[in-house]
């Protein structure tokens, strides 16, 4: 009786279910669209890796993104500087759909933070017929801002959200075009928005604003195709965010000054042990705090090596890089 069902399982059950559903197919028969294997280069090595990683940089094609934030942190600004660096380092066919405000204060942020901004900008307010113009004209990339101003018929309230995002969740399954969704937050930088829409789009990603400093946290708080819960923080200007300036941030329990004082030691004896392995003729990549049992995120890590690195080359020692096991290692020239 044992070996009548697993032949039940192993043969005619595959079969049966393949003739009844054209979506369900044996693993090794499927075959993944070319357009997987080809991520969105940014063109800005520190994005490429939040969104990637060092192994798989960049956006996965197909990828649905919620951007959330607190009013102000600059959701809106990142958002253009990324549909920029999209339609110019990967040559997208982007659209930025806008509902928080009309095409021509859209214009006036985009010239202030100096983007060219060579892709389109509509002011479509029903999902249908967004997702109708995307189809016609072949979009790649669609950003929304905000989820909050599209309609979808006389649907009202969190069932409205719901079906829009499912919408668009659809449309990707045939297109494979991504999509960036900004979403309304509260005051205090939650959501605002039913709980699932987090749980149905593959990253959420959340910008905020360090009072101390003024600069903006950015962290991807749920990454199906990379890391996450790495804090990045970057500087901020009439020219947008910063991406060349940026360190990780680490949260610490403690408080004030305290506080600061740890964490201050903390960055100081990561770095100086990251130099000195250096020196001993070691090569240091940013995921060696496992082997050396340090207690940290890779991104707080990585942050501490870039500093250290850049401390050697102030001391007039050269740094080079080298590829190991797929990974970027640092090392001192002759040592």
């Amino acid at each position: 009786m044992l070996s009548h069902w697993l032949y039940f399982l192993k043969g005619t059950m595959v079969k049966a279910l393949i003739a009844k559903n054209d979506k369900i197919e044996v693993l090794k028969n499927i075959v993944v669209p070319k357009r997987y294997y080809h991520r969105i280069d940014l063109g800005v090595a520190i994005l490429n890796e939040i969104f990637g990683g060092q192994e798989m940089p960049g956006i996965l094609p197909g990828a649905s993104i919620l951007f959330t934030g607190s009013p102000g942190t600059g959701k809106s600004t990142l958002a253009l500087q990324l549909a920029d660096l999209m339609s110019k380092n990967s040559g997208r066919n982007v659209l930025f759909n806008v509902g928080e405000e009309n095409r021509f204060m859209a214009k006036l942020r985009a010239d202030r933070i100096g983007v060219k901004g060579n892709f389109a900008i509509s002011q479509i307010e029903e999902v249908d017929e967004l997702l109708e113009y995307c189809d016609r004209h072949g979009v790649e990339v669609l950003f929304q801002d905000s989820l909050q101003t599209l309609r979808d018929g006389e649907i009202a309230g969190n069932a409205r959200l719901r079906t829009i995002v499912k919408k668009i969740q659809a449309s990707k399954e045939l297109s494979g075009m991504t999509s960036i969704i900004i979403g309304h937050s509260t005051k205090g930088g939650q959501f605002a928005g039913p709980n699932e829409i987090k749980h149905d789009l593959d990253v959420h990603a959340h910008i905020r604003l360090d009072l101390e400093t003024g600069n903006r946290i950015f962290e991807l708080q749920k990454n199906r195709f990379g890391p996450a819960a790495i804090p990045y923080e970057f500087s901020i200007s009439n020219g947008g965010l910063d991406f060349q300036q940026i360190k990780i941030s680490e949260t610490d329990d403690d408080e004030g000054d305290e506080k600061a004082s740890k964490s201050a030691d903390r960055r100081e004896r990561i770095c100086k042990l990251i130099k000195e392995k250096m020196i001993g003729g070691e090569k240091i990549s940013g995921y060696c705090f496992e082997r050396f049992d340090i207690e940290c995120s890779g991104g707080f890590w990585r942050g501490m090596l870039a500093k250290a690195v850049k401390e050697l080359e102030r001391d007039g020692i050269k740094v080079i890089e080298t590829k190991l096991d797929g990974r970027t290692h640092f090392a001192i020239e002759g040592a």
